[in-house]
C-alpha cells in the first residue's frame, strides 16, 4: 500500500485513549480493583459467553507469562470480582460485583468519550464510517490471518446508536486486534515462543542489548531471567542472533526472519483495504491525524 497508515492510526487510538484512562483508572480506583489483575477485568467481559482462563489470555498475547495471567485472575477471585467456573479451578467468570465494576469502568470512559470533538460532526461520521466498513472487511476477509483477537474485540461493540467518538474509538480498537492477528499469523509457523519472538522483536528494533537490559525492558512479561536466557539460547542456535562481549544482536538471517514477518504482518492487515479507494485512504490519513493533533492539545 502507497499510504502507510498503521502508526497513525496507534498515534490516534493512543491519543483518544490518553484523554479517558485516567477517568478510568480513577473509576477502578473507587471500586478497590487491585492494580495488578484490574486489568484483565475488560478481557473477561470480551470473552462471554466463554470463561477467562490464563491459557485463552495467552491466545492474544503470548508474550506474557502465564503464570502473571494467573496470578492476576487469582487476584480477582481474592477481591470477589471473578468466580471460579464449577470442576475447572483455572477457568473463571464475571461476579456480579466484577461486573458491576468493570461496566462502570467502561461507562466513565464512555463519558469522557463524548465530551470530546476533535473534528467537526460531519468529519467524525464519516471517519466513523470509513473505519467501520474497514472493520467489516477484516471480518470478511480471507484467512491468514484468523479472526480470534479481533472478533473478541467485537463482543464489546457500543453498538450503532453510540455516541460519535465513542464508535471511532471502538472501531480504532478492533482494528489493532485485527492487527494483532496479523502479527500473530506472521510469525507463529517459525516454531518459536512468543517471549523468544519478542526478544527478537527488541533487538531488531533498538538492539544490541545486554541479557540485564532486555531482562529490564521485558520485565512487566513477568518472564524470570533464566526463561529469557533460554530462550535467546535457542535463537542463537536457529542463526537469528549473536552473543558479543556481553551483548546480543541479531545476525543477517535474523533480520531477514524478523523483517519478513513484518511484511507479512503488513500484507495480511492492509488486504481488506482494497474496500476503500485511494481518495478515501487520503481522507483516512488526514482525519486521523488532524484528531490526533487536536486531541494533544486539548488532553
Amino acid at each position: 500500500m502507497e499510504i502507510i497508515l498503521w502508526p497513525i492510526f496507534v498515534d490516534a487510538y493512543h491519543a483518544i485513549s490518553r484523554c479517558y484512562v485516567p477517568v478510568m483508572d480513577e473509576k477502578a480506583a473507587e471500586y478497590q480493583l487491585p492494580e495488578r489483575g484490574g486489568w484483565l477485568l475488560l478481557p473477561a467481559l470480551t470473552f462471554e459467553p466463554d470463561i477467562i482462563s490464563a491459557e485463552n489470555l495467552h491466545i492474544r498475547s503470548p508474550y506474557t507469562s502465564a503464570r502473571r495471567y494467573q496470578a492476576g485472575l487469582e487476584e480477582l477471585v481474592a477481591g470477589g470480582f471473578l468466580t471460579a467456573e464449577p470442576g475447572n479451578d483455572l477457568a473463571y467468570r464475571l461476579s456480579p460485583s466484577g461486573r458491576q465494576a468493570v461496566l462502570a469502568v467502561i461507562q466513565a470512559g464512555y463519558d469522557c468519550m463524548q465530551t470530546l470533538q476533535p473534528l467537526d460532526a460531519g468529519e467524525l461520521k464519516t471517519l466513523a464510517k470509513t473505519l467501520y466498513k474497514l472493520v467489516c472487511a477484516c471480518l470478511n476477509a480471507s484467512e491468514p490471518p484468523g479472526k480470534w483477537s479481533i472478533s473478541h474485540s467485537r463482543r464489546i461493540d457500543p453498538g450503532d446508536d453510540a455516541p460519535v467518538m465513542i464508535r471511532i474509538d471502538q472501531y480504532l480498537s478492533d482494528l489493532a486486534a485485527y492487527r494483532d492477528d496479523s502479527h500473530l499469523a506472521a510469525w507463529q509457523g517459525l516454531d518459536v515462543d512468543g517471549h523468544a519472538w519478542e526478544l527478537l522483536t527488541v533487538l531488531w528494533r533498538k538492539g544490541p542489548f545486554t541479557l540485564d537490559q532486555l531482562c529490564e525492558q521485558l520485565a512487566h512479561r513477568g518472564f524470570t531471567r533464566e526463561e529469557y536466557q533460554d530462550a535467546l539460547a535457542n535463537l542463537i542456535r536457529r542463526g537469528w542472533i549473536n552473543f558479543d562481549a556481553g551483548d546480543y544482536c541479531l545476525t543477517e538471517l535474523g533480520i531477514n526472519v524478523r523483517q519478513s514477518a513484518e511484511a507479512d504482518t503488513d500484507d495480511y492487515f492492509y488486504r481488506p483495504w482494497s474496500r476503500l479507494t485511494d481518495q478515501a485512504i487520503k481522507d483516512l490519513k488526514k482525519q486521523l491525524t488532524h484528531l490526533k493533533t487536536v486531541l494533544e492539545m486539548g488532553c
